[in-house]
């Protein structure tokens, strides 16, 4: 039995299913950052956000240079650069010319991509009905 809101909320379980998926999204993408038990106690999320903005331009076969990932994400190009390098050192990303591309391994090898998978799959067996009233 739910709890009565003081304020309602309007399509409840779907929007709970959405953010639930964000966080876990962004929680797994944090963990494909870094190896195995080498992961810093505090996650970063701009990290992660960046790290996903150049999988999302080399997985689109536009990789971007700093100020491109910076108006992508609107965050100042100084962050942008502070968070590439240190995706460059933890060996996650390479830069070629001015583009970032995934480090060619990971390229090809999704780190926990059973995880995703079942995060997805969660996350739209309560999004899938109201997507698809959306298409009608």
């Amino acid at each position: 039995m739910s709890a009565v809101l003081p304020i309602p909320i309007s399509i409840p379980e779907e929007r709970a299913a959405l953010a639930r998926m964000y966080i876990d999204l962004t929680l797994a993408f944090h963990a494909s950052i870094y190896p195995p038990g080498q992961a810093p106690s505090e996650h970063d999320c701009h990290l992660t956000l960046v790290a996903v903005a150049v999988m999302l331009g080399h997985a689109e076969g536009h990789p971007m240079n700093a100020s491109e990932i910076a108006r992508l994400i609107q965050m100042p190009p100084s962050t942008i650069l502070k968070r590439l390098n240190a995706l460059i050192k933890h060996g996650l990303i390479q830069r070629i010319a001015d583009k970032y591309y995934l480090e060619p391994y990971r390229a090809l090898h999704v780190p926990l991509l059973d995880r995703f998978k079942l995060i997805l799959s969660k996350a739209f067996a309560v999004l899938g009905p109201i997507l698809s009233e959306s298409d009608k």
